[in-house]
């Protein structure tokens, strides 16, 4: 379980660290409807990225407390606090790229053949 939250880590830091400093503009398809979807311009593309790697830092914070310190136990109030603020800026960053992102058609969308 340790490996695959190292990995996930990881992809946060560095998928966060790329979007932070190169922005690219990129369409991200909805799950359920690949029609359709967000188009992030640069702007956005940053929000998301700054929220990956809130999301990334209250990961290692939380790996360090329970996993590579001495004592393995929960942090006081006050670093439950930072751990939480963390989160809830990562939640915030992340639906304001989503909110700043325009909705609309997937520019390479075909439907499949069988519906043509």
């Amino acid at each position: 379980m340790r490996s695959l939250q190292v990995v996930a880590l990881t992809l946060c830091l560095l998928g966060g660290l790329y979007l932070l400093t190169q922005a690219p503009a990129f369409f991200l398809p909805s799950r359920w409807d690949p029609s359709m979807g967000h188009d992030f311009d640069p702007s956005a593309a940053r929000l998301l990225g700054a929220g990956m790697l809130a999301l990334a830092l209250a990961g290692m914070r939380y790996m360090k407390e329970m996993y590579y310190s001495a004592a393995r136990h929960l942090p006081g109030t006050a670093g439950q606090r930072q751990y939480f603020a963390l989160i809830v800026l990562a939640i915030v960053l992340i639906a304001s790229a989503f909110q700043t992102a325009e909705p609309g058609p997937n520019p390479d969308y075909r439907p499949p053949s069988h519906t043509r």
